[in-house]
């Protein structure tokens, strides 16, 4: 099986942890503000400012180092799966968030679907390993948290972030160095 020919340069790397804290950090900001009842607006004090910052920060890292013609190519391909993803999870919200009938905790079902299906997809251009676990580890999540559909699915969808998005990716990073180092003793 060969893993993951393609998956993510360093700095590609670097965006998925950042942006899978990012969102895990969202997430249990709002669990918390749900279940202890924090008088703020949520909307705007956790989500809009912190996804604003981050998006001006990628923005700015990506000019930065988007002059390399390897992070350009994997960059590409990467926008066109999670700009699709990104696009399929707008709309998704556009529709829980506008939709009356639609309980407000399923959201994060929504997404884990949406996000499995990108790490699948991904995980057949690259012919990863990793990214086919994630992909089914966030199916999988998927059930569990529309089954759940209450405030903890807001604290369970960051743990997913963590486990199935960031781990799998500090992983990635700390395995070359690795294997770096155990050439270089023998």
């Amino acid at each position: 099986m060969n893993v993951s020919r393609h998956t993510t340069t360093p700095n590609n790397s670097l965006i998925v942890i950042l942006w899978g804290l990012i969102f895990a950090k969202c997430f249990s900001l709002e669990y918390f503000v749900q279940v202890y009842a924090v008088p703020i607006n949520s909307a705007l004090y956790i989500w809009t400012l912190t996804l604003t910052m981050a998006t001006v920060a990628t923005f700015v890292f990506l000019r930065i180092k988007a002059k390399g013609s390897s992070f350009q190519e994997s960059l590409q391909r990467n926008l066109v799966i999670w700009g699709t993803s990104a696009i399929a999870m707008l709309i998704a919200l556009v529709i829980a968030f506008t939709s009356q009938s639609i309980n407000p905790y399923s959201i994060p079902s929504l997404l884990a679907v949406c996000l499995g299906a990108s790490y699948l997809f991904q995980s057949r251009i690259n012919s990863s390993l990793s990214d086919r676990l994630s992909g089914s580890g966030w199916l999988i999540g998927a059930g569990i948290l529309f089954v759940q559909s209450a405030v903890e699915s807001l604290i369970l969808f960051a743990f997913l972030i963590l486990t199935l998005s960031v781990f799998p990716v500090v992983v990635q990073m700390i395995r070359p160095k690795q294997t770096r180092q155990q050439a270089s003793c023998h």
